[in-house]
This record gives structure tokens, sequence and C-alpha cells, in this order.
């Protein structure tokens, strides 16, 4: 194993993946966000006077369950034919290494769910800024009083956004720090995941596994059942952990990511002993 090796290669395919056309996704995303997060929070406080704070649409961002299901989608249609085994790769395998190539598509995935996470997060403080939003340690009062200013007038997407879950348990840049880190560990799992089925020949099996633990994680945190903390989507909202008011969380953060850091571990073991165990004798397998 050499790092230079693992890291000239990371860099290769980063490349490529930049040089994408489908990174245009990310224009569609953030009008998305724009219509989806940032516009109604913008609505409530021109209802009641007050200016929502820069990170509060973040902190609605990574909170919701239906944008929880888009963003990971948007990373995994941006990964699609992850990892890259086209014409040439033999050549670039055996001069690489098998272990080195594996550890290389993971230090990839890594730079590129970081390089998505910031578009999405500078994408969302950019389209807020024409809100004037506000600045400080605490929530602002659409947060935390529109609902019950206007109770059965006030819309009901900004409850859904800021839970109380959410704002009164912490703070909104440990809630925006908090859910960065449980996104990027789910965007990594999710990554992982395709590189395994690849290497085993299952590469439709990897997509359809992912699919499967986004939508039925998702139906299960709309049912509220116990069931949701066996999938990522309970785990990746950071609300879901605590309850509106005792201290004690539902689950600890600590539990969440060590069920991501375990997944990872698991996927990538099976990814580096299929690379090793696989014979990739023919170069037909990759015209």
């Amino acid at each position: 194993m050499r790092g230079r090796k693992i890291i000239l290669h990371a860099t290769m395919e980063y490349s490529l993946w930049l040089a994408n056309p489908r990174m245009s996704i990310l224009l569609v995303l953030l009008v998305l966000i724009h219509s989806m997060v940032i516009q109604p929070l913008a609505q409530a406080g021109g209802q009641i006077g007050a200016r929502f704070h820069l990170l509060e649409p973040l902190a609605a961002l990574f909170n919701s369950t239906l944008i929880q299901l888009i963003l990971p989608i948007g990373f995994l249609i941006l990964m699609a034919g992850f990892p890259r085994m086209e014409r040439g790769f033999l050549l670039q395998l055996y001069r690489v290494g098998r272990l080195n190539w594996v550890l290389g598509e993971l230090l990839h995935l890594a730079m590129a769910a970081v390089t998505y996470l910031t578009v999405v997060l500078a994408g969302t403080m950019l389209c807020s800024l024409p809100y004037v939003p506000t600045a400080g340690p605490g929530w602002s009062a659409v947060a935390t009083d529109y609902t019950a200013i206007l109770e059965d007038a006030a819309l009901k997407t900004v409850a859904v956004l800021l839970p109380k879950n959410l704002y009164q348990q912490m703070g909104p840049g440990a809630a925006v720090t908090g859910s960065l880190l449980l996104l990027f560990l789910c965007l990594m799992l999710m990554g992982a995941v395709l590189l395994a089925a690849s290497l085993i020949r299952a590469q439709f099996l990897g997509i359809a596994a992912d699919a499967a633990l986004l939508l039925v994680g998702a139906g299960f945190v709309i049912l509220d059942s116990p069931c949701m903390w066996g999938f990522p989507c309970a785990h990746t909202l950071i609300w879901l952990h605590f309850t509106p008011y005792l201290r004690t969380p539902v689950c600890p953060l600590w539990a969440s990511w060590l069920y991501f850091l375990l997944g990872i571990g698991l996927a990538s073991a099976l990814a580096c002993a299929a690379a090793r165990r696989r014979s990739f004798d023919s170069i037909l397998e990759f015209d």
C-alpha cells in the first residue's frame, strides 16, 4: 500500500468527476432548496415581521425527511458509474495495485462527498442572502415563536422544517455542524455500498440496496416506527435523536456515528476482499 499512488489515483478520478456534465444537477437542486426551504422561512418571517437566521435554512435543509431523500439521491446521480471501470481500467489497476485502487476510490468518494456538501452549503447561504438574514448564537423568532404567534394561521411547513426537537436542544451552529457530519457519513455509506457491489459484479444490486435503504428508512421515519433506527435516514436526521423537552436523547449521536462507521467499514472490507479475489484477466469485460 502506497499513499502516493492512492492520492494520485483519487485525484485523477476526482478531476474526471468534476468535469462530468451531470454536475449541472446541482443547479436544479439549489432551485428546489430555494422553493422548499428558503421561501417558506422568508414568508413566515414576513408574516410576523422578523428575519430568519442565516443558518436556519441549512438546519431545515438537513432535517427535512423529504430533502434527506433528495440530497442522497442527487449525490448518487452524480456518482452514477462509480467506480469507473471502463476501457483502460486493467492497465490502471495493474499500475496502481488492487488495494491502492480500492483505497483511492474511497478517497475519491470522500472528496466528492465533501465537494457536494460544500456546494449545497454555499449555494443555500448565497440564496438566503437576498432576504437579509440575521446572525448570532441563537435561533430567530421565525424558528421559535412563529407557530405560537400565528397558531392555526401559521404555515405548517415551518414547524416541519424546524421542529422543537431541534431548536430547543441545540443552537443553529451545532445543529448544522452535527447534521453535516451525519449526512457526510451517510453519503460515504451509500458510495461504499456501490463500490463493494461493483467489485462482486452486482452493481445493480448496490443501486437497489441504496434506494431501499433510503426509501424504506424514510417510510419508517414518517410512520414513527422504532424500525427506523435500522436505516440511515433516521440516523441522519439530528432532531430525531431528541425529544422536544427532555435532555436525555432518544438515540445518542455517538450511536449514529458508530452505525455509519461500521457500515462504511464493512462495505470497504468487502470491497478490498473482492478486489483481491476477483479475476480481472478478461479485458473484454471493460470494453
